[in-house]
């Protein structure tokens, strides 16, 4: 329970309370808390203002008394929550003041953090470039000694996705050509290859990517692609990550056709 007077106790401020000096000129109001109750004391000041006099408004009287001679009976400080409770979590001279704020609150909807992104191209098993293609010149045939010429059909391409729920996108760029031609011989290119038109060039010129079969015969050509991969999340910039990714190629036959000398005469 709370004893003593608390009229003019209720009216100071907590500043006040805190350091004890709540006082309305003529008398002055202290507390003492336990831990279970809260004391307030009152103190009569010499030479009081007249509102102070015995039977004046305002309680007087060393012992609190009321000026009729009666005692009084100060009304209880309103208290937030029971002390001690869970509701009471922040208190001031053992008053309830309110609830502590959440040590963890709720995430902001779409402060979630992305995962970590991959740092290998052989991480992205779910993302493969597309296939690639061979393109032989002239259509499917050649002659044995001459440049037969040979066009990768591979480019830059982006793959959209989702990376443990989150919208990404990969990027394969071609960087390598690995070449076999069906008789035993191979090559690596930088470059794709061009055709002959493109190059302003007549038929079985050499090229970057030709080769010279020196037998009639059927011959299987193939080809690896290699691509850097580049990532991001959704909105972010590309980055390239360590490694590359290959892609093979459907074969193609290549038909090296026999040659034999034309022989014209002339009857007349």
């Amino acid at each position: 329970m709370l004893s003593a007077g608390a009229v003019a106790y209720g009216q100071c401020s907590q500043a006040e309370r805190n350091a004890d000096s709540c006082s309305d000129n003529t008398t002055q109001w202290s507390s003492e808390n336990d831990g279970d109750q809260v004391t307030i004391i009152r103190e009569e000041q010499q030479g009081g203002s007249e509102g102070s006099q015995e039977g004046g408004d305002v309680p007087g009287g060393a012992n609190g008394s009321m000026g009729g001679g009666g005692s009084y009976e100060p009304p209880p400080i309103r208290q937030e929550a029971e002390l001690g409770s869970s509701e009471c979590e922040i208190k001031v001279q053992g008053l309830c003041r309110g609830q502590a704020p959440s040590k963890n609150p709720p995430a902001e909807e779409g402060s979630a953090t992305p995962p970590t992104p991959p740092r290998y191209a052989s991480e992205l098993k779910n993302f493969r470039p597309q296939r690639p293609s061979i393109v032989v010149e002239p259509d499917g045939w050649s002659v044995p000694t001459l440049p037969t010429n040979v066009i990768a059909r591979a480019s830059s391409h982006t793959l959209r996705g989702e990376l443990l729920g989150w919208p990404v996108e990969v990027r394969f760029r071609p960087s390598g050509y690995h070449w076999s031609f069906g008789d035993g011989s191979s090559r690596s290119t930088g470059t794709r290859g061009e055709s002959w038109s493109r190059r302003n060039a007549p038929q079985f010129s050499p090229t970057d990517t030709s080769h010279r079969y020196l037998r009639p015969g059927v011959y299987r050509v193939g080809l690896v692609v290699d691509y850097r991969v580049e990532f991001r999340f959704e909105g972010d910039e590309f980055e390239r990550i360590e490694g590359q990714v290959s892609a093979r190629a459907s074969s193609r036959n290549v038909r090296v056709l026999s040659v034999s000398p034309l022989l014209v005469t002339d009857d007349h």
